[in-house]
């Protein structure tokens, strides 16, 4: 049984969702350190031809609180100028419509914490790409220690046979002598997106959030997009 374990990001690049295509169980690390001004509550889009950077702004909390205790700012009313920033850059895009069905899913969610809303998001962009994947969080298996022995113990816990990690994880992995730990077989997934046509760009821009996937090829071409399948229409 394969298993990746990741933080829950706001509305992620494709390579994420690439990764989860690939596993079994996919496990939201939530009880692990929030980090400000990271992929936690924000990430990039395209706006005037550039990137650009959205986010959920968040409630000031003391240095370790866990991203599952991270509390999002209402006062800001972040979900308006979300829509209007990402209606108006992609609004004439050929697949606006597949995206728009996603900022309507998130305008309708009600959660006070910021990895509510990131988990509920992914999930939901998961069904629309098809992506089977069992998603579970690491706080609800209550395991302890740190790092890679946290790791190793979710792995155990989910009698996981291998554990698929993003490449750039792997000096974190071989500095804590992971596969000297368990004997979980280790795969490394690399996942380099091909160009694709980006609505009146004359430079591609890569590594947006799926946001930019969606609007430019909308939701049955992203799904082979993440899968590296897309050449093959």
């Amino acid at each position: 049984m394969k298993c990746a374990i990741m933080q829950p990001h706001f509305l992620p690049w494709s390579g994420y969702f690439n990764l989860l295509s690939k596993v079994d169980k996919f496990v939201f690390l939530d009880d692990s350190q929030y980090s400000k001004n990271s992929w936690h509550n924000r990430n990039y889009i395209i706006v005037n031809k550039r990137k650009y950077l959205i986010n959920i702004p968040v409630l000031k909390s003391e240095l370790r609180t866990n991203i599952k205790d991270i509390l999002v700012d209402q006062s800001k009313g972040w979900k308006s100028k979300f829509s209007k920033t990402v209606s108006q850059s992609y609004s004439n895009h050929q697949h606006y419509e597949d995206l728009n069905e996603l900022i309507n899913y998130i305008l309708s969610l009600k959660t006070k914490k910021l990895s509510e809303y990131n988990i509920k998001i992914i999930k939901f962009i998961s069904r629309r790409l098809n992506i089977k994947t069992q998603f579970l969080c690491s706080s609800d298996l209550n395991v302890s220690q740190m790092r890679t022995h946290k790791l190793i113990n979710i792995l155990n816990e989910l009698n996981a046979n291998e554990y698929v990690s993003p490449i750039g994880a792997k000096d974190y992995l071989t500095g804590d002598k992971f596969e000297n730990l368990t004997n979980i077989r280790l795969s490394l997934n690399e996942f380099n997106g091909k160009e694709y046509n980006q609505f009146k760009q004359k430079e591609f821009i890569k590594n947006l959030s799926i946001i930019d996937v969606i609007a430019n090829l909308g939701w049955k071409n992203s799904e082979l997009y993440i899968r590296n399948l897309l050449g093959k229409i």
